[in-house]
């Protein structure tokens, strides 16, 4: 409990401190297939709002939100299922839904980001959780919430934690937007390649040769394109030692229509699937060490690694579990009920001081033989065929598993010349700078989770905090 502060501050109780508290738990609203964006519960995760994909119509605006209109600014908390994940609003023009409370901070008293960094620390989480109740689902009641203690510094030294912190978090969410950019190039790539196969229809107009009738519609929108915009064919597009590899004609396989001289083989035949290590809840420290525990939270839905809720480790280590830069990793289970990371993947990012730790809820790929690149395998391991049959055959009610025979029976298509080795070649510099900004949002991420709880204590200056946030920047 907060019982003391620095000199200057003061404590106060959160509803003392607000200038509103509005509490949207309630009924569901009506949803629509476009409309107003809805924020729920469930895209408040890791300090940010995710792209919503629920809506409701605009007439029902007014009548959902009577109880208060959200402004920039406003600070969101999740009252249960989870409890306590925190983000604030950078555009009003959303509703809000269930399970979610705003606050906003008195003007002259408290500012909103300053607001934002305090309640996701350890000091406020903690009160958050000794005043929940619930057995199956842990919630806060909004009268528990209103007593939680806060202590707050002067206006000015708030708006100067927040903009230090701040400028940590915009660094970070460049360097992840940036990535995002590279991956859905190199994905895009993989499709038109290996999905699509863009060249090979390309190359089989060309020639006049039979097109299979389940791409004959394709291959006339296709053909009508590349009429309007010879410039932008995909033989304009690619070397032509590149796109000479591929062939001009298909045949029918197991999997359906493939480039012909193409194979199809099981994924056993290619790799390994090695289950992690049941690390002791022992030894995770809430405080911040060299060395972290990935788990499947730390997934991206669609694919990729996040850098967030981590766990950090400081006990025994055993070499066998110590995950390599660029080890490619799979969710082998999957805590939500809608199983949304189940099967997806990621690679460890490269870091000079930390050590990653391979969980018993992931998977590590080991190659027996290296037909195609991890940077291949990491895209069909996102493509919609391979997670369809993750999900078909996952098991479990509350809690969906997969495992490494489920995957390994997995069946892809291949190449005879090595064309995935190709796309490793084109995409290498794209992977590069993922690397690259992963390592810079893992250097800009500790440094903020280590200057928060100091700077939200007073144990360190403002100005102490800037030079070291100045030296990193």
């Amino acid at each position: 409990m907060v019982n003391k502060c620095p000199a200057g501050w003061h404590i106060y109780n959160l509803e003392d401190a607000m200038s509103a508290i509005i509490d949207y738990r309630g009924k569901t609203p009506k949803k629509t297939p476009f409309g107003i964006p809805l924020i729920t519960a469930k895209i408040v995760k890791n300090g940010t709002i995710e792209t919503p994909n629920e809506f409701i119509d605009p007439s029902d605006y007014d009548k959902w939100m009577r109880r208060g209109i959200p402004e920039v600014g406003d600070v969101l908390i999740t009252t249960e299922a989870p409890l306590g994940e925190v983000a604030q609003l950078r555009n009003n023009n959303v509703a809000l839904a269930q399970r979610l409370i705003t606050l906003r901070g008195k003007k002259e008293l408290l500012d909103n980001t300053y607001l934002k960094y305090l309640m996701q620390s350890h000091l406020v989480q903690h009160q958050l959780v000794s005043r929940s109740s619930g057995t199956t689902v842990t919630g806060i009641k909004q009268s528990e919430l209103r007593q939680v203690k806060l202590p707050i510094a002067s206006l000015p030294e708030q708006r100067q934690i927040a903009s230090i912190l701040g400028t940590l978090d915009d660094k970070i969410e460049l360097n992840r937007r940036m990535n995002e950019t590279l991956e859905e190039m190199a994905r895009a790539l993989f499709k038109s390649w290996f999905v699509a196969f863009d060249p090979v229809l390309d190359r089989a107009l060309a020639a006049g040769n039979p097109i299979p009738p389940k791409l004959q519609e394709k291959a006339e929108r296709r053909a009508a394109f590349r009429k309007e915009h010879p410039e932008l064919a995909e033989s304009k597009q690619l070397p032509p030692e590149i796109f000479n590899l591929f062939p001009d004609s298909f045949v029918d396989s197991p999997l359906g229509v493939i480039p012909k001289g193409w194979s199809t083989t099981f994924l056993k035949n290619i790799i390994h699937v090695k289950h992690g290590y049941a690390f002791k809840g022992d030894f995770f420290s809430e405080k911040p060490t060299d060395n972290i525990l990935l788990t499947p939270g730390n997934f991206r839905i669609g694919g990729g690694f996040k850098s967030s809720k981590f766990k950090y480790y400081d006990g025994p280590i055993d070499d066998d579990y110590i995950l390599k830069p660029n080890d490619l990793i799979l969710t082998m289970t999957d805590l939500s009920k809608s199983a949304d990371t189940l099967g997806y993947p990621a690679l460890v990012p490269e870091s000079d001081s930390i050590q990653y730790l391979h969980n018993q809820r992931l998977g590590k790929v080991e190659f027996i033989t290296n037909p195609v690149g991890r940077n291949f395998l990491y895209q069909h391991f996102c493509s919609k065929e391979y997670r369809d049959e993750i999900l078909a055959s996952a098991s479990g009610t509350t809690v969906k598993h997969t495992s490494p025979k489920k995957i390994l029976s997995h069946a892809i298509a291949l190449s005879d010349n090595n064309i995935e080795q190709n796309y490793e070649s084109v995409c290498v510099d794209y992977f590069a700078q993922i690397n690259l900004n992963n390592a810079n949002i893992e250097i800009l991420r500790q440094l903020r989770d280590t200057l928060r709880p100091k700077l939200l204590s007073g144990e360190l200056q403002v100005n102490e905090a800037e030079k070291v946030a100045e030296a990193v920047v």
